[in-house]
């Protein structure tokens, strides 16, 4: 039975990116076995010198060349468009399935997302968003793998014509999902720019069948039942009103919040009396009432901290508050263990000397009188 080919792009255009991403395919396709013999590498000198001109600057000048001649030659009828159609496109799914698969089997094999020791010992606020997201992906050891199952298999799906489509599919909500990620979280330049051209395979990819998806998402009669009516003012009227509604649910939160934003803030304790004594700065070792810091995160609380380093719930006094600006006058509600069964107590607490960068705080806790002397740290 004679091969039945494709049908070929019909402009220069589609030529083009058609023959870029061919051509990008088929570098990649070279460079492994290359990859296996690092010797060559080590001949040539750092691969990273010549990234970007393979990656790159090579498949556009390629591709430009290519679609020009092929364009040229179809005009004449010297050239079975059909058959460059059908290997183009081919190497593109054999790379995408290849690239792909490779991130997908790092995340089952632990070989990505994977963080550093040393890094758990960072505080949260020192960590980049590249530590962020390896460390947020990498928790989960299970989502890890569903994530390189995804991948792997919607690599497979692209090495058969007949379910290509399926796999670009399964992979291009998350190859999308991974370009936002690289690029808002700070993720490695190569990282970011490879999630970028594996969505731009896809896509490509994907427009090939747009004739197939046209009829299938939009061609097709709707077979929901329908009941009735012709005004489309009432239907698009009602269809508004859903998500405006679904809107004003989360914004009226925002609208009764009634919570503090003046002195949302962490703040350094430069100065701690206690009955009119001034407290050692290393007193916090022994008392978890010699506060070094002391947090206000508006409707996530309050916390005073006696350590000056880090953050640890369990030995900080921590609980909501209320802030009456023109009063200056804070009510901190907490639980105090001291009460039999713990129950809360309260706190209020005179602001004085409030400034956006320090201010001043006098309460009685028990049978101790307070005064701390704050200063804004962020």
């Amino acid at each position: 039975m004679t091969e039945q080919f494709t049908s070929n792009p019909a402009g220069w255009f589609h030529k083009f990116c058609e023959a870029s991403l061919g051509i990008l395919a088929a570098t990649v396709i070279i460079q492994i076995p290359l990859d296996i013999f690092t010797s060559i590498w080590e001949y040539l000198g750092d691969y990273d010198n010549y990234y970007f001109i393979i990656q790159a600057v090579l498949p556009l000048i390629g591709g430009a060349i290519y679609a020009t001649l092929w364009q040229d030659r179809e005009r004449t009828g010297r050239i079975n468009s059909g058959w460059h159609h059908a290997i183009l496109l081919g190497m593109l799914r054999y790379w995408l399935a290849y690239s792909i698969s490779v991130y997908g089997f790092a995340k089952i094999l632990k070989t990505q997302l994977q963080s550093p020791i040393y890094r758990l010992d960072m505080p949260l606020g020192d960590l980049n968003g590249f530590a962020l997201t390896w460390y947020y992906f990498g928790y989960s050891y299970t989502l890890a793998v569903i994530l390189g199952l995804f991948q792997v298999g919607g690599s497979i799906l692209l090495l058969f014509r007949r379910t290509t489509l399926i796999g670009v599919m399964v992979l291009l909500p998350v190859m999308v999902n991974i370009v936002l990620i690289n690029l808002f979280y700070d993720i490695a330049a190569g990282a970011f720019f490879n999630s970028i051209i594996y969505t731009i395979g896809l896509v490509y990819l994907l427009f090939n069948d747009f004739e197939k998806l046209k009829a299938a998402f939009w061609d097709l009669v709707e077979r929901f039942p329908t009941i009735g009516g012709k005004n489309q003012w009432a239907k698009n009227g009602l269809r508004f009103l859903v998500i405006a509604a679904a809107f004003a649910t989360i914004y009226q939160y925002l609208w009764n919040d009634k919570t503090d934003k003046i002195l949302l803030g962490t703040w350094k304790v430069e100065k701690l009396l206690k009955n009119k004594q001034p407290v050692d700065e290393t007193a916090w070792l022994k008392d978890s009432t010699a506060w070094n810091k002391v947090y206000f995160a508006s409707w996530n609380g309050a916390a005073f901290s006696p350590n000056p380093y880090r953050y640890l719930p369990a030995e900080s006094l921590r609980g909501s508050y209320e802030f009456d600006s023109l009063k200056n006058d804070i009510q901190f509600i907490f639980q105090n263990p001291a009460q039999k069964g713990g129950k809360d107590d309260t706190l209020h607490i005179a602001v004085t000397n409030r400034t956006q960068k320090s201010m001043h705080l006098h309460f009685v806790m028990a049978s101790d009188t307070m005064d701390l002397q704050l200063a804004r740290l962020r």
